[in-house]
């Protein structure tokens, strides 16, 4: 078989149709060529019988826009418009979706799911097929074919905003099963519908398709080619504020915030995908706690979207403030947006000075004379809006001024830079505030030194006096343990156990017992719905972990779970009787008697 096949040369029906995925349409080329294996196909498109066939970010796509002689686009193209990389490369930065592509480009993507953080984020990792019945029905009397549609396949998408119908969610390709399959929407590979009183169901249905209208929109934005993570979290404090009427330097009612978030996400926990969204008000806080200041980590944005879709509410009062906080984004000691949030007067002041500049064509001292500002802060305006400002240095010499930018940049002290220089902090506040995005890049560097700082000098005190408790050892460092409650306070509540606590069995505490009683108790629904699905054919493991996504995760730890061995053991028929026993020997080492009878009968 040749490098280069023509597959599509000559192949007009096999072109893009509508929003179609590279899975989508690898399919219908594995249909319409009549192949009978799946190896077959991948080798074809692919250049190999085990790359290509991932459904939301495949592999190997540089060959297969080589084997299709580029007819359907490069292959940075397919990878950011026809993969599940397009909704994930607005959340990411420009260094990680390079990162991307080039191993979607290449011949492996093990570990990018790790690296995009969808692994770590509580949230599904395996992406299930959906469609809408109705989609496919029109696909199919249009062009002959049903077909996955991108903007359905996207995480937390569950309605259909054309249709307002709901997603249905497919059982191949799920959890691993069949998932060297080529397959397109089928019927009879669906899952049934959640089956919840009308009420309910109509509730669930409203916030999914606001959520997903809000998804949709934000992900084909023009406006925002990508979202930049790291002003999010102060958009939220001042939308927060603007709802309580706070002033800048007053604290947020996080309890009370807490509260109102969890009953926002109340309805959307009815679908097993939102299950990491906080159920109870304590949850809440805590995660808001880490999503209301400066990110350590990259966050799945599915819980972006449903912070935004709950302060916002949609996608264009979104867009207003997003685009608002990004103009005013280098404030110096207050929170960046509140004075276009809160304050007309100056936001038509900046608008009427944007104006000059842009549409009267006048200079930036023109233009301040003309709004009544001072040169001063008309030249910071203008660099928040990407104008470059001429200067007339007095003791700034432009190869000083470089020097200074270029310190800035690595994060000196204002009055470090001013000594150094001998000039004003005035002077070294101008320049930050008057250079094209020196001020954010500044300010990041800062806060991850103090955060360093900070983190290195609480867990010295907490290693050094591993024997004492928090409270005292506070008391040692107070200004180091109040900067980290106020700006790290998930990460010095994970590290403030300065004492080991094992239990009585010597094992550390953790809610295995909970977990063990939940999934056990889930097994068991599971096999009454299962019963009646499969009738006579036997009940398999991978039946039950498509039916329970996070039981496949556990099943590597089923010591720790013996109650859920057991229930495993009993749904297949006694065929995990090896497992069992271990269970039941876990148990008794826990103090935990997994089932009364069957130990009575096992004695």
């Amino acid at each position: 078989m040749g490098s280069t096949l023509h597959l599509f040369s000559e192949s007009p029906l096999l072109t893009w149709i509508g929003s179609e995925t590279l899975f989508s349409l690898s399919s219908r080329y594995h249909y319409f060529s009549g192949s009978r294996s799946n190896d077959a196909t991948c080798v074809a498109l692919f250049g190999h019988s085990r790359r290509g066939y991932q459904h939301d970010l495949p592999a190997g796509i540089e060959e297969f826009c080589h084997r299709t002689e580029g007819l359907l686009g490069t292959a940075s193209e397919i990878c950011t418009q026809r993969t599940l990389l397009c909704y994930y490369s607005k959340f990411i930065s420009e260094g990680d979706m390079l990162a991307a592509v080039s191993a979607m480009r290449g011949t492996t993507v093990m570990g990018l799911k790790y690296r995009l953080g969808i692994l770590t984020s509580r949230f599904r990792a395996h992406h299930p097929l959906k469609a809408c019945r109705r989609c496919m029905a029109e696909d199919l009397a249009a062009t002959g074919w049903s077909y996955w549609h991108i903007e359905h396949q996207f995480p937390g998408v569950w309605v259909c905003v054309k249709h307002d119908h709901f997603l249905f969610e497919s059982t191949v390709k799920s959890n691993g099963v069949e998932r060297f399959l080529w397959h397109l929407p089928d019927a009879d590979n669906f899952l049934p519908a959640p089956q919840l009183p009308p009420e309910t169901k109509s509730d669930l249905m409203k916030n999914l398709t606001r959520l997903a209208l809000l998804t949709k929109y934000l992900i084909e934005s023009k406006e925002i080619v990508q979202v930049d993570l790291s002003c999010l979290h102060i958009l939220y404090q001042a939308e927060l504020r603007r709802r309580d009427s706070l002033r800048s330097n007053e604290r947020l009612p996080l309890l009370k915030i807490a509260a109102e978030f969890e009953a926002h996400v109340r309805p959307f926990r009815y679908m097993p995908e939102f299950a990491a969204l906080p159920a109870n008000p304590d949850q809440a806080y805590s995660q808001l706690s880490r999503y209301l200041r400066y990110p350590r980590t990259g966050t799945h944005p599915l819980r972006h979207l449903i912070i935004i879709d709950w302060l916002f509410g949609d996608y264009e009062k979104f867009l207003k403030a997003y685009s608002a906080g990004m103009l005013s984004s280098i404030s110096d000691t207050t929170l960046p947006y509140m004075a276009l949030v809160s304050e007309e007067k100056e936001d038509s002041r900046r608008a009427e000075f944007f104006a000059a500049i842009q549409q009267d064509q006048l200079s930036l001292s023109g233009a301040a004379k003309k709004v009544g500002i001072e040169v001063a802060t008309g030249m910071a305006w203008a660099t928040q809006l990407g104008i470059a400002c001429n200067r007339r240095p007095k003791k700034l010499v432009p190869a000083r001024r470089a020097s200074l930018i270029e310190e800035l940049r690595l994060g000196i002290d204002k009055a470090e830079a001013a000594v150094r220089y001998q000039i004003s902090v005035g002077t070294v506040t101008h320049v930050l505030r008057t250079e094209i995005g020196l001020h954010t890049v500044w300010k990041k560097i800062r806060l991850e030194s103090a955060l360093s700082s900070a983190r290195r000098r609480w867990a010295h005190l907490i290693s050094e006096n591993s024997g004492l408790g928090v409270k005292f050892i506070r008391k040692l460092e107070p200004a180091v343990y109040a900067w980290l409650y106020r700006n790290d306070r998930h990460w010095l509540s994970e590290n403030s156990n300065p004492r080991s606590n094992p239990d009585s069995s010597g094992i550390l505490r953790a809610p295995w017992h909970e977990r063990d009683a939940t999934l056990s108790s889930a097994i068991a629904s599971a096999v009454l719905k299962l019963t009646t699905r499969l009738g006579n054919r036997s009940l398999k493991l991978w039946h039950l972990y498509q039916e329970i996504p996070e039981l496949r995760a556990k099943l590597s730890a089923l010591h720790r779970l013996p109650r859920t061995a057991v229930a495993i053991d009993r749904a297949l028929g006694g065929k995990a009787r090896r497992s069992n026993v271990q269970a039941f020997d876990q148990a008794k080492l826990l103090g935990i008697d997994p089932d009364p009878t069957q130990s009575k009968e096992r004695n």
